[in-house]
């Protein structure tokens, strides 16, 4: 398998939402993409169990009894601005609606495979597309340097420290010197792998080689102050760190 997508499928006349499932399941079996399908009977039924990124992809009938496709399109709009949305209709005059709550496209019904292969393609790229900018935001922390934006990779940062009015972040093989405050970049980072270990200074844990009662040793045998305050947590949190990592090595 390829990627796995969420999909929900939503049609009140069952024989439609049955053709659209199979044709669903032919272009499973020919991407080789595995596709979870839901299937829904109502717009009102839809909202009920929406949630923000539950699913990827969204198929609505536009004419529904109830609410329409576009109006529970424009209510997914408001929790939801990620999710890919395709429009099925039986008539092709739709396209001013489906630019109002950026669906991608929309299929005439009943839906021909090969459009719908084409569609799906589309909407799978895009699933894919928007993967890879969360994953490059949880890889990177954009700061701005001299008039700059710089991506510095986290994985890399090995700590940060407070140096007048600016934030130094020291990498493994450079520095940056932002303007923003480290509570800020603090609170833009994963609390499991960033602490304070004192009030000027923010370690990644990762890099910890040794905690002593008045400085922490960090890869390359750099030396970081740590408080009374905060020594009892990060020695307890270093310890567990050493324990986990010799359990995977011996599991």
């Amino acid at each position: 398998m390829l990627n796995h997508y969420r999909i929900a499928t939503c049609d009140d006349e069952i024989y439609y939402q049955d053709e659209l499932c199979n044709l669903l399941k032919t272009y499973e079996n020919e991407s080789g993409n595995k596709l979870d399908i839901c299937r829904f009977s109502s717009g009102e039924k839809l909202l009920e169990q929406y949630e923000e990124a539950i699913f990827h992809i969204l198929i609505l009938d536009i004419e529904m009894g109830g609410l329409s496709g576009m109006e529970t399109a424009k209510e997914i709009r408001k929790i939801d601005e990620d999710v890919i949305i395709i429009f099925a209709t039986s008539f092709d005059n739709y396209a001013l609606g489906a630019f109002e709550v950026n669906a991608l496209n929309y299929l005439v019904k009943p839906v021909d495979y090969v459009k719908l292969k084409k569609v799906m393609s589309i909407a799978t790229a895009a699933v894919d597309f928007k993967r890879d900018q969360i994953s490059a935001r949880k890889r990177y922390l954009e700061v701005r340097v001299k008039n700059t934006d710089v991506h510095v990779e986290i994985a890399k940062i090995k700590y940060i420290e407070k140096k007048r009015n600016a934030s130094v972040i020291h990498t493994s093989d450079n520095e940056y010197a932002c303007y923003e405050p480290l509570a800020q970049l603090h609170d833009r980072l994963d609390v499991n792998k960033f602490c304070y270990v004192h009030q000027g200074y923010i370690v990644n844990l990762d890099m910890i080689q040794e905690v002593g009662k008045t400085m922490i040793v960090l890869a390359d045998y750099i030396e970081v102050p740590i408080s009374r305050k905060y020594y009892k947590s990060i020695k307890e949190r270093f310890m567990n760190r050493i324990y986990v990592k010799l359990q995977q090595q011996t599991s």
